[in-house]
């Protein structure tokens, strides 16, 4: 007696059943996935934020408690003249208490545009000429935006150093919803930041990229809110500035 074999293959409904269950666990897992790369980008960047701002600590233990936030000019600083940008303010961490630029770096970020973290500067030219030239304004090799004024017995939960806002006004900072906006690397959902104490938190953002609630849940830029604790103004008392 002979058999008869038959090879039966998947019919066109089944295949179209497949590919749609196949379809149905991508797209839960693409965004999952999505958020799990952003976690660890954010990792890395707090990371990257909290040496600068423990650069800024011990900057502090050397110039009577105070963080950097005056112009440098021939190894001295002008206390007549608070910075009004952050290169210049993490300038004066370089290379004494920071020997590297890179942390300064975040990828996909409109303020440093690069595909990758620069190399190091040479740190062993004389004058200080490597110091002064490792952010320069314009440069776009900084991300962070920083606040003058901050001395190690500010309130600890005053921040310190946070991603570079699209805009910044004396009682309102604000991020962007656009990625590839300034000021959008968290697509206005989150702003990361690094308090006086060298601690840091992944901050939300209401639906107007407006509100940074803090530890205490208020605006931490909102000057009424502090009672005006960000009272400068015009390169005067506590500041924010951004990357240049």
């Amino acid at each position: 007696m002979k058999l008869l074999r038959t090879n039966k293959g998947f019919t066109l409904i089944e295949l179209l059943v497949v590919i749609g269950i196949i379809a149905l666990l991508a797209s839960i897992a693409l965004p999952a996935f999505q958020g799990v790369q952003v976690k660890a980008q954010q990792t890395k960047a707090l990371n990257n934020a909290k040496q600068i701002g423990f650069a800024c600590r011990t900057f502090a233990t050397d110039n009577n408690g105070q963080f950097p936030s005056y112009a440098e000019t021939s190894g001295s600083f002008n206390t007549a003249q608070q910075v009004t940008n952050s290169n210049d303010a993490f300038n004066c961490l370089i290379p004494q208490y920071l020997q590297t630029i890179q942390c300064f770096y975040q990828a996909g970020s409109y303020e440093t545009p690069g595909a990758k973290a620069p190399p190091d500067p040479d740190f062993t030219q004389e004058g200080g000429s490597a110091a002064q030239s490792a952010l320069p304004v314009g440069s776009k090799l900084n991300h962070w935006a920083y606040v003058t004024g901050m001395s190690d017995t500010s309130n600890s939960t005053y921040p310190l150093i946070t991603d570079d806002p699209a805009t910044i006004a004396q009682s309102q900072v604000t991020w962007a919803a656009a990625q590839t906006a300034k000021g959008g690397v968290w697509k206005g959902k989150q702003t990361l930041v690094v308090h006086v104490d060298d601690s840091a938190s992944t901050d939300q953002l209401n639906p107007t990229f407006e509100d940074m609630s803090g530890p205490t849940g208020i605006d931490l830029f909102d000057t009424s809110g502090q009672k005006g604790w960000m009272t400068g103004s015009n390169g005067s008392g506590n500041n924010v500035v951004p990357a240049e």
